[in-house]
């Protein structure tokens, strides 16, 4: 039950924490977020844990982000997720797959996560390569 509360607190203290300038392409972050398209429509996310210590996240609340001039600016997404944080052990990875909105315009995209890195401290934004959108 204790764990259960922990981790409650956990994910209620993540749903308050302000907002973090993602990290993208920089070789000296540990955990990475990179893309895969899986089809027209669907994109598989992976994170790896390349830190030597496991890292809280939860894929399903990563963020679609258009690039309009110099600026990332969200996608409006009608996901649902639970506000579960899982666990990723060192050297291991994790993948969701994401569902692209429809009708999204011609451009450079990404996707930004939140990890807990490590695990139960803040939390640190990181970003996919953008990739285009035909």
């Amino acid at each position: 039950m204790k764990i259960f509360i922990a981790g409650l607190a956990l994910v209620v203290a993540a749903c308050t924490l302000p907002p973090v300038a993602p990290q993208a392409g920089n070789s000296n972050v540990a955990v990475r977020l990179g893309t895969e398209r899986v089809s027209a429509d669907v994109i598989r996310l992976t994170l790896d844990n390349g830190a030597s210590t496991p890292v809280g996240y939860n894929l399903c609340t990563s963020t679609l982000q258009r690039r309009t001039g110099s600026e990332w600016i969200a996608v409006p997404s009608e996901d649902v997720c639970t506000m579960q944080l899982h666990s990723l052990n060192p050297g291991r990875d994790a993948t969701f797959e994401k569902r692209l909105p429809s009708g999204l315009p011609s451009g450079e995209y990404r996707y930004v996560t939140s990890v807990e890195n490590p695990m139960g401290t803040a939390q640190t934004a990181i970003a996919t390569e953008p990739f285009p959108i035909r």
